[in-house]
């Protein structure tokens, strides 16, 4: 876009035809009246901005509209005071006859419904200068109110992308006669310094002037996910009407929204294209899904940011399930797909079944992390990749009954296990959301999912100890994880993830003996899953879990199902037996975050003698070898002597559980009556949710996320309709206090 196009508007002409007239509307120079007054002069000098960067008035295809007070649906009351729209989602964005009109005159030709869906760049206007959330500089202001205004922006981007198919995402925070632009990708956020409309008329022209020209791959929309046609959606519906079982579940919640509302749904229906499988012959260039709502998806704004869909495959004419995710551009990674073919290629058991996937063509990948200083922080790239699985899978937490869930916790540890003897894998990050249930017929079957954290053991090996970057879910990390992050990591720490997952679902649906005071099984929920603090540059978790694991005692006691009483007890002696050759002196001396790196090792090739043990241990040796020969040894600690260092010890306890042929089938309690509803809400890292490393743990809080969510529906429902920058505060305090990730937060 050249200058030419944008000085046709002089700073007279700029001001005469908006609300930033302070003459006209009778104030002084820099007084502004209510936010409300701002957004018409808005919408009208971005729409003109707009029209002339596309070649001439009326010719953009893109629209400004004020959306303060018109949410998308009566259950969520969130809006943007501005957005810019697609004129072709007119039907979508129009408001239906009935609701109400502004009491501003200016704004009625201006006005449009919230849509988290379609929105092409959303605005937040302040007007108190203690909410604004970004300096002129574009550095981040401090007040309270300012850490608020930036999670409601936060967490509006964050749904977005989570709506939308998005490489990235533009925003516009306004205050008063200022504005900050901002550039948001699954890295960071890169915020301009502010422009004022006063004086720089002519710069803030010319973003929209460049924005009504833009592509809308410039526009951050991804080729490869086009509106699916209305063909296609209805050889999709006939499909579903012909599926039976748990998965029609899936499949209806994923596609009765867009069915229903067609083009007012919340959640349109996508054409996907995902890369073809390069050990299939038939499958020739990129294989087309569609896909609605995502049955799972990251509330993270950055990170992975994965969804999850139950997804119709065009060209087999069935529903499968289809991953999306941005994963680490690192040196020698692997992607997902990489992991799976490798994986098959072992004859890894117990796992899902890989169809196609690969890093999406064309090639998406981060931009924010340019625009750092490298010398503070090395912000890691990402890249887009979409694999497809064949298993429509239930999530673990819809296990049935505690014999269901150990059958299925069985499996997965088998799948585990496979890996790591025939293709020398550790997942790294064992946890509720990544195990699946299956079936055989009438028998669940667990397997193990999402492998984009995983590593070879010979990569472990060579991992530097002094990284601080930790992979996994945070509420099953094992104890030694969350307390010594210089700690190499081990087979071990798998393992005793497996054994957090009990513990997470005995304590959240089963009876025991905490839930009769309701304060002290707050406190062992925050201490055994949630609690973090940061030491040096380290994120830590509470001693409880190691404290807990090395007495051998849950920290309850169940009670109405003695099988899965033995089981957690049978669970806790093995770790108690772990842990008593744990060497926690030589861990705190190498491994604490208060002690010093440890010095950089050199390493050289030696002669490997020959192991020649007695022939009455020479079976005994031979299973030890199997079973460690690539883990870590850990400061001064022999692995063979740890019960963890193997599968052999949870494999024993599992199969003696299942051997138990008469089992409690009702004793898991309902959701929506879980032990954890109703806890007060635990928080991570003061106030906000965390990322270590490449994690995202905070998707895996549901359950105390749930009940924060049902304490604010009340508090809402006893707020008055109008007050909703109140319901925007509460909103984005609960979600992210000063929620964006620019390197200055």
């Amino acid at each position: 876009m050249e200058d030419p196009q944008v000085t046709q508007l002089s700073y007279a002409q700029f001001l005469a035809m908006t609300v930033f007239n302070s003459a006209a509307s009778g104030k002084r120079e820099n007084q502004v009246g209510r936010e409300e007054e701002l957004y018409p002069g808005i919408c009208y000098m971005v729409k003109q901005a707009m029209d002339h960067g596309a070649g001439g008035p009326g010719l953009s295809e893109l629209i400004a509209k004020d959306t303060a007070h018109w949410p998308e649906s009566g259950s969520d009351r969130r809006c943007f005071d501005c957005s810019i729209y697609n004129e072709s989602d007119e039907d979508a964005y129009t408001l239906d006859d009935e609701q109400e009109q502004p009491k501003i005159k200016d704004r009625a030709p201006y006005i449009g419904r919230t849509l988290f869906s379609r929105a092409v760049m959303p605005f937040e206007v302040k007007n108190d200068p203690k909410k604004r959330p970004f300096g002129d500089s574009g550095e981040l202001l401090q007040t309270q109110e300012a850490r608020m205004t930036r999670g409601q922006i936060a967490e509006y981007a964050a749904e977005i992308l989570s709506r939308q198919h998005r490489s990235h995402l533009f925003f516009a925070s306004v205050f008063q006669y200022k504005v900050n632009f901002l550039y948001i990708d699954r890295v960071s956020t890169v915020i301009s310094e502010s422009i004022d409309c006063q004086k720089q008329p002519k710069e803030f022209l010319q973003f929209f002037c460049r924005l009504g020209s833009m592509t809308r791959e410039q526009l951050g929309y991804d080729p490869t996910a086009t509106p699916a046609s209305i063909k296609e959606i209805e050889v999709m519906r006939q499909r579903a009407l012909r599926m039976d079982g748990y998965q029609k579940t899936y499949v209806d919640s994923a596609i009765s929204d867009a069915l229903e509302q067609k083009e007012k749904s919340l959640w349109p229906i996508y054409k996907l294209l995902v890369p073809p499988n390069i050990k299939d012959p038939q499958q020739i260039g990129p294989q087309a899904f569609l896909v609605g709502k995502p049955r799972s998806c990251s509330s993270s704004l950055t990170g992975r940011s994965t969804k999850g869909f139950v997804a119709y495959d065009v060209r087999k004419d069935e529903f499968v399930f289809l991953k999306d995710s941005w994963r680490a551009d690192i040196p020698r990674g692997r992607s997902e797909s990489d992991v799976y073919l490798m994986l098959q290629a072992a004859k890894v058991d117990n796992i899902a079944t890989f169809r196609c996937g690969g890093d999406v063509e064309p090639r998406q990948r981060t931009k924010s992390q340019k625009y750092f200083n490298t010398e503070t922080v090395d912000f890691i790239a990402r890249i887009h990749h979409r694999l497809v699985i064949e298993e429509i899978g239930k999530p673990l937490d819809d296990y049935e009954s505690a014999h269901e869930l150990t059958q299925v916790m069985y499996g997965a540890l088998k799948g585990h296990w496979s890996a790591y003897k025939n293709a020398e894998v550790l997942h790294r990050d064992i946890s509720d959301g990544n195990i699946l249930i299956t079936y055989q017929g009438d028998e669940p079957r667990g397997i193990l999912i999402d492998w984009d954290l995983c590593k070879t053991m010979g990569e472990i090996a060579e991992q530097k100890a002094s990284n601080t970057n930790r992979s996994g879910t945070w509420p099953f990390l094992s104890a030694l994880r969350i307390l010594y992050p210089r700690k190499p990591y081990e087979v071990a720490d798998d393992i005793e993830s497996f054994v957090h997952i009990y513990l997470w679902f005995a304590a959240r649906f089963h009876g025991h003996t905490l839930t009769g005071n309701r304060d002290n099984f707050a406190t062992y929920v925050n201490d055994m899953f949630f609690q973090c603090c940061k030491e040096q540059d380290f994120y830590v978790g509470s001693s409880r879990k190691l404290s807990q694991l090395q007495a051998g005692n849950a920290g309850f006691a169940l009670t109405g199902n003695t099988n899965l009483a033995s089981l957690i007890d049978e669970l806790m002696k093995v770790c108690k037996e772990h842990y008593a050759c744990v060497d926690i002196k030589s861990m705190n001396e190498h491994y604490a975050p208060t002690c010093r790196p440890p010095a950089e090792q050199q390493t050289a090739k030696v002669k490997v003698p020959k192991l020649s043990p007695p022939p009455e241990f020479a079976e005994a040796f031979a299973a030890n070898v199997a079973e460690t020969a690539s883990a870590h040894t850990v400061a001064g600690v022999p692995s063979p002597q740890r019960t963890l260092d193997n599968h052999g010890a949870l494999f024993r306890a599992l199969g003696l559980a299942l051997k138990n042929d008469i089992w409690v089938i009702n004793d898991k309690l309902p959701k929506e009556k879980d032990n954890f509803v109703g806890l007060p809400a635990v928080t991570m890292t003061e106030g906000r949710s965390i990322v270590l490393g490449t994690s995202e743990n905070t998707s895996k809080r549901k359950a105390v996320e749930d009940n924060r969510k049902t304490t604010k529906k009340r508090k809402d429902s006893k707020t008055d309709s109008g007050s909703r920058q109140q319901t925007h505060m509460t909103r984005s305090q609960a979600r992210a206090q000063g929620g964006l990730h620019p390197v200055q937060e």
